[in-house]
């Protein structure tokens, strides 16, 4: 026979085994977090933000639909857009940005500012794409770093990988090249107390090749889509029985480049002292027009959302 008491204290004693299971796991996704915990107690002391010269690429599809110099149109006008929408958006955060913002174009800047700053500039960027960035591999998903360190995902992932080596770097433990300091020097932004680092791309397909994705997209292109799912399904499995230890590469991926309509941004707030990364970010948007500045400020807003705001402060 079971006493009410007895079945009581089953419940509650089930009930507080849930909530320590969702305590920890809660507790424990700051193991992955993209966002410095010091600089998330006192954000307001970086409140002052000199924006560097931001890094844009662009690229798309030459033919008689999009020509060499739409293109280049194209890009100086998304690239005015971008760092219009990344000035905006750190504002309505309540950050004061220092100096202007603007895209390092060299053909358009001072033959002095492009000797002085261009070297130790290329090199902050070389550790900020690749040697920051480049511990963060482009995932066919397009997750933004904040979804793949910061959720319940990376501490599961966490608790059932036995090799340290194989989790997810914690980039604020980083310290960008003291190149950053230089340029800071030579660029004019010594008053600012933290920095922020941009690096975009995007890609403009041309309506001829639009229109010939939405023609193959309404006939070949679901059949080959299910044999796709089908054939990375058969190679996951197979590594799986061979006891691979980790699952391979997927076939056909469409990578970001030479595709639809694409951007991608990597931005980084860096303490202007210390050149320690405070918060760090990337994003990948497919089926987003560069063309549209509505749409371009969305995505960076998008990638900076999780950027802790100062209006409260």
């Amino acid at each position: 026979m079971i006493y009410p008491a007895n079945n009581l204290v089953k419940k509650m004693s089930g009930t507080a085994g849930l909530a320590a299971l969702l305590i920890l796991v809660s507790g424990c996704q700051t193991t992955f977090r993209t966002v410095d915990e010091r600089f998330m107690a006192q954000p307001a002391t970086h409140r002052q933000v000199q924006i560097l010269p931001a890094w844009f690429e662009g690229a798309g599809n030459i033919d008689h639909t999009l020509t060499t110099n739409e293109l280049q149109a194209l890009c100086q006008r998304a690239g005015n857009d971008l760092v219009n929408a990344v000035q905006t958006e750190l504002q309505a955060k309540g950050y004061r940005v220092i100096g202007p913002a603007q895209i390092w174009r060299t053909n358009e800047m001072p033959g002095w500012l492009v000797a002085e700053v261009g070297p130790p500039l290329e090199v902050v960027r070389i550790d900020f794409c690749k040697n920051l960035l480049g511990q963060f591999p482009v995932t066919a998903a397009g997750e933004s770093l904040a979804v793949r360190t910061n959720t319940t995902r990376g501490f599961v992932r966490y608790m059932a990988t036995a090799n340290p080596a194989r989790l997810e770097h914690n980039p604020f433990h980083y310290q960008m090249t003291s190149s950053l300091t230089n340029v800071l020097a030579r660029y004019g932004g010594t008053n600012a107390q933290a920095i922020l680092l941009v690096d975009s791309k995007v890609f403009f397909e041309s309506p001829h090749y639009e229109a010939k994705r939405t023609l193959w997209n309404f006939t070949g292109g679901g059949l080959l889509a299910t044999t796709e799912v089908g054939v990375n399904l058969a190679v996951i499995a197979v590594a799986v029985l061979s006891g691979a230890g980790s699952a391979p590469v997927p076939i056909w991926v469409d990578p970001f480049w030479h595709s639809s309509n694409s951007l991608q941004h990597s931005i980084a707030l860096v303490d202007a002292r210390t050149c320690e990364v405070l918060w760090l970010n990337r994003r990948d948007f497919k089926r987003k027009d560069p063309r549209d500045a509505a749409a371009l400020a969305e995505t960076v807003a998008e990638t900076i959302a999780d950027l802790p705001s100062l209006r409260s402060n």
